[in-house]
């Protein structure tokens, strides 16, 4: 049977969990009819949406993901699958986002794509998340915006209708929920563990410590991500996070060459696992 028909029934059954760390159908998997012909009906609608999808073993499916604890069992996506033919950077922030934060993204990060071919993953709120999409898609470099919701309502709708302008082939949408599943606060959780597993490093530009980034960075920790900072001064207000972070072991950066060095240190680390 099509192992994309198995994987999105097996995901149905689950309730979008993968608790076993499961890669690979099971050897006692069932299913009902009524099972069987819902994902057939599903499949005939992302197809009228136009909504791309991959899965456990297809080709397309990110390889980041087959380390991390409980891999998505079914993506959809609208774009081009990026992850295949560039590493990744994540960057994550707050909503609130300190003037100082926003210059030092425009002015570095610029610089940085111009240092390294890479890759930007965010989620797509505003702040730093669209701060970090709107830079990338300015300079040609392509972005994956992870969402908490279904493709068909892609949430904030103005970030999505400025991307599509600025330059639609820059820029993927990628979310496990269903196409027409609404926003929900749960949600974020899970499409955090995306975002810090798709990124060589992650990168926190600003947050608070009470804040959904220092979920990302706890599903960073948690894939064994390095975790990189600005620095800031004790009294200013919103980064109480990025302290913290520096005080628990993250690397410091101030400039686009502290970030490469970070970055290409890290890719090595990796190649030299691999061998």
């Amino acid at each position: 049977m099509n192992q994309a028909i198995c994987f999105k029934i097996l995901q149905r059954q689950l309730k979008f969990r993968n608790p076993n760390d499961v890669l690979t159908i099971p050897h006692d998997f069932q299913f009902s009819y009524k099972e069987y012909q819902a994902a057939l009906d599903y499949f005939d609608r992302l197809h009228q949406y136009g909504i791309q999808f991959t899965y456990p073993g297809d080709e397309k499916y990110p390889q980041q993901f087959r380390t991390m604890k409980e891999p998505p069992l079914f993506l959809e996506f609208i774009g081009k699958p990026f992850w295949l033919d560039y590493p990744c950077l994540s960057i994550v922030g707050t909503r609130q986002m300190h003037p100082l934060t926003e210059s030092w993204m425009h002015e570095h990060l610029v610089s940085y794509f111009n240092l390294e071919r890479v890759c930007v993953v965010s989620g797509g709120a505003f702040g730093v998340d669209q701060a970090a999409h709107f830079i990338s898609v300015k300079q040609g470099v392509p972005t994956i915006v992870v969402v908490p919701s279904g493709l068909v309502k892609i949430y904030p709708k103005a970030m999505k209708d400025q991307l599509d302008l600025l330059g639609p082939e820059w820029v993927c949408y990628m979310s496990e929920f269903e196409i027409h599943q609404p926003l929900n606060k749960h949600h974020f959780f899970a499409r955090n563990r995306l975002i810090a597993a798709f990124g060589e490093i992650v990168f926190v530009a600003q947050a608070e410590v009470k804040s959904g980034s220092f979920l990302t960075v706890h599903h960073a920790l948690e894939n064994g991500r390095p975790v990189v900072t600005l620095p800031a001064h004790p009294s200013m207000l919103g980064f109480s996070g990025n302290i913290r972070l520096l005080q628990e072991g993250a690397f410091l950066v101030t400039s686009s060459l502290d970030l490469r060095e970070i970055w290409r240190a890290e890719k090595q680390a990796n190649q030299l696992t691999l061998i």
